[in-house]
């Protein structure tokens, strides 16, 4: 039987992970579960991790990577700020639509770390993440578009981070999904309205 990697265990303990906290909620779940549900001896866990904390860690990384690959991109801005807008949005609320218990664990998460003196850095961290890159974004659409803003770009960034993630929440709770689109498509043209034509 072929050696599996550290590297695969790893992956298979964050994927498990992820299907315990799913089910059972992020206070509840235990290296004993996680293990039970990756099919491995417990001693596995503490050979792949050095902690239960350096797990988490490496859950948040992933529900930051998740929110960044749904970010806008290049290859979706256009010289059309409303349109550009429409789908960094949109590209977001699919992949939260499509994976709705993710985003839950996902939100769990930020909320156990914070309760926790020795992991509350981590929410601060990927919070600061998710601004920086949509602040990235917006510098893209910046260049493409030819347009500044009636408000520092920072802001800009924390108002279409909060927009997404309230939203998303909110749908969560009531899965209304036809409101939390109109909404959606609300906030592109609010934040269109915010952009100025700029100097070349």
């Amino acid at each position: 039987m072929a050696r599996v990697s550290v590297q695969q265990r790893r992956q298979d303990l964050v994927e498990a992970a992820f299907q315990v906290m799913a089910r059972d909620g992020v206070a509840q779940t235990t290296t004993r579960a996680i293990c039970a549900e990756a099919g491995v001896h417990q001693s596995v866990f503490h050979y792949s991790f050095g902690s239960k904390k350096e797990l988490l860690e490496e859950l948040v990384q992933i529900t930051i990577g998740s929110m960044i690959d749904a970010a806008i991109d290049a290859k979706k801005v256009t010289t059309d700020v409303g349109e550009s807008f429409r789908n960094g949005i949109r590209s977001a609320w699919d992949k939260a639509k499509a994976h709705p218990e993710r985003q839950l664990v996902g939100y769990e998460l930020t909320t156990y770390v914070l309760r926790e003196p020795d992991l509350a850095a981590l929410a601060e961290w990927q919070y600061a993440q998710y601004y920086a890159q949509t602040e990235r974004s917006i510098a893209t659409m910046e260049e493409i578009a030819g347009v500044g803003w009636v408000v520092p770009r920072s802001v800009l960034a924390r108002m279409l981070t909060s927009a997404i993630d309230g939203l998303v929440l909110g749908w969560l709770a009531d899965r209304d999904t036809a409101a939390a689109e109109a909404s959606l498509d609300a906030f592109a043209d609010y934040f269109t309205s915010l952009a100025t034509p700029r100097d070349r």
